[in-house]
């Protein structure tokens, strides 16, 4: 599952030479504000990008539409071992001119359609801040709800069984 396509996008394995200006530019705007711990120069994405292609459970996609192959943005899945297997997702769409476009719900569902067949794990948690209201309610669309785990930062664990 190297690579994956939707109908507008293609999903592929981010390599170091995706680690670009432009993907810092995301990492440093507004776009970004929700995310913690990233990177803030070329040589650290870098290394970002090589430390997840070492881990075998991580899926780290970049977000490329089909008819111009132009890089929009991000997601990671990681295999949550145990007794029920299941991925933590996390998603940037970079390019805020594809933010409300579906983007996210179009690129987790051909995911998670893949996910369950070929690996038969159909369950997906994320974390979101609740003040990123359009987040939560584009992940309300795709089917996760709010899980209660005793979270006490401004932070909401949500799930989606598919």
């Amino acid at each position: 599952m190297k690579t994956l396509t939707s109908e507008r996008f293609l999903m592929r394995f981010l390599t170091q030479d995706d680690a670009t200006e432009q993907y810092i530019g995301w990492l440093t705007s507004p776009v970004s504000e929700f995310i913690i711990n990233k990177p803030v120069s070329i040589a650290e994405l870098r290394q970002y990008i090589s430390e997840q292609e070492a881990d075998s459970n991580v899926y780290f996609y970049g977000i490329f539409t089909l008819n111009d192959s132009k890089h929009i943005g991000n997601i990671k899945f990681i295999v949550k071992e145990g007794l029920s297997p299941s991925f933590e997702m996390g998603i940037l769409i970079g390019e805020l001119d594809w933010h409300g476009k579906g983007v996210a719900k179009e690129v987790i569902e051909c995911f998670a359609a893949h996910a369950k067949k070929r690996l038969g794990i159909s369950k997906m948690t994320l974390g979101v801040d609740q003040a990123n209201k359009s987040a939560v309610v584009a992940y309300e669309k795709i089917g996760f709800t709010a899980v209660d785990d005793g979270r006490t930062d401004n932070g909401l664990t949500m799930s989606w069984e598919f």
